[in-house]
C-alpha cells in the first residue's frame, strides 16, 4: 500500500490499523486475552509506548505466577501471556495444546535462592538437607534440581516445599523454610524488605529463557494479532535494556513495588529477544528430561512439537 506524500505518519498508520483491524474482524477477532504477572508485560508495553495505537482490544488478567496463566491457557480462559521455560516445560503433560510462540533470554541473572542476611547457608551445596521453598514446575524449582543434578545427589538432598511466591516469601521470614528459590520482583523486595541475602548460584544452571505462550486456538483464530503483539512486546524488551529507569518508574507506578526494588531488578536483568532455534529447543529439552527424572513428568516429553514461531 502506498499513501499520498502529504499523508502524515498518523494516517497511515491510522489506515494500516483499519484495515488490520478489518481482516480481524472478519475473522471474528477483536480481543486478544492476555495473562499477565506482578510487574510485567502491560508495565513494560505502557512505559515503552507500545500500547498506543493498537488496532483491537486487549484484555488483562493478572496470575501470581506463570503455572496458573498457563493453566488458563490451556483452559481456554486467555489467549496469550509471557512466563518462564520451566513452568512451559512442566506444563506439557497435560497436552492442552499450549504453544511457545516467541522467545526472550535474559541478560543478567533473573532467578535465584534468597536466604536469611545471617543464614549459616553460603554456597549451593549448604542447602543439602534443608528445607527450601519454591513453587512446583517452576524455573526455581528446575534451578534445585538441575543443581543437585550437577552435585550428583538424589532429587530429594533438599527438602522442597511447595509454596506460590507470597507464600514463600512469608515461609522464609517466618523461619518455616531456609532458603527460597525464586525471581525477581521477589527477590529485589526480600532483599530491600525483609533483609534477606542472595545466595551465588551458576547462572548456568537455567537457560534463563521466557516465552510468549499461544494455544492452537488462538493460532488458529487470532494470528494476526499474536503476531502483532509478540512484535510489539520484542520492541519494547530492546526498548527496556536501554531505557532501565524510566522502565523501573513505571514498574513502580504500575504495581506498587517501591521504586528501589524496581531499579534493582532490573538494573540487574532484562530479556531480550531471541530465536526459537535448533539450540534453543535443546537447551528446553534438558529441562524436561530433568523434570522426568526427578518424577515431575510422568512421562518423557519431547518439546519440539510446542513450539511454532509465528
Amino acid at each position: 500500500m502506498s499513501f499520498p506524500s502529504h499523508a502524515s505518519r498518523r494516517q497511515a498508520l491510522a489506515l494500516a490499523g483499519a484495515g488490520f483491524l478489518a481482516a480481524c474482524t472478519k475473522a471474528g477477532a477483536t480481543t486478544l486475552v492476555v495473562g499477565d504477572q506482578k510487574g510485567g508485560i502491560q508495565a513494560l508495553l505502557d512505559a515503552s509506548g507500545q500500547l498506543k495505537e493498537i488496532p483491537y482490544r486487549i484484555e488483562w488478567t493478572q496470575f501470581p505466577n506463570a503455572a496458573p496463566l498457563i493453566e488458563a491457557l490451556g483452559a481456554g480462559a486467555i489467549d496469550t501471556g509471557l512466563g518462564g521455560d520451566a513452568p512451559f516445560i512442566y506444563s506439557l503433560q497435560a497436552d492442552a495444546g499450549v504453544k511457545a510462540i516467541s522467545a526472550f533470554r535474559a541478560k543478567g541473572a533473573s532467578t535465584t535462592v534468597m536466604v536469611p542476611r545471617g543464614s549459616s547457608i553460603a554456597r549451593f551445596d549448604d542447602l543439602l538437607g534443608r528445607r527450601v521453598a519454591t513453587p512446583r514446575g517452576s524455573i526455581g524449582h528446575y534451578v534445585l534440581l538441575a543443581g543437585l543434578k550437577r552435585l550428583k545427589r538424589p532429587f530429594n538432598a533438599i527438602d522442597i516445599k511447595f509454596l506460590n511466591p507470597s507464600d514463600g516469601r512469608a515461609a522464609l521470614t517466618s523461619g518455616a523454610v531456609d532458603a527460597w528459590a525464586i525471581w525477581d520482583p521477589y527477590a529485589a523486595i526480600g532483599e530491600l524488605s525483609d533483609g534477606m541475602r542472595i545466595l551465588p548460584i551458576d547462572n548456568s544452571l537455567t537457560p534463563g529463557l521466557a516465552f510468549v505462550y499461544g494455544t492452537d486456538a488462538s493460532l488458529e483464530n487470532k494470528r494476526p494479532l499474536l503476531v502483532d503483539f509478540a512484535s510489539r512486546l520484542a520492541a519494547a524488551r530492546r526498548w527496556s535494556e536501554v531505557n532501565r529507569d524510566a522502565y523501573a518508574q513505571m514498574l513502580t507506578s504500575q504495581t506498587g513495588v517501591p521504586i528501589a526494588a524496581t531499579k534493582r531488578y532490573v538494573g540487574r536483568s532484562v530479556l531480550v529477544p531471541a530465536p526459537i532455534d535448533a539450540g534453543l529447543i535443546a537447551e528446553e529439552q534438558q529441562i524436561a528430561d530433568v523434570f522426568h527424572e526427578g518424577g515431575l513428568l510422568t512421562r518423557p516429553i519431547s518439546v519440539a512439537s510446542h513450539f511454532q514461531t509465528l
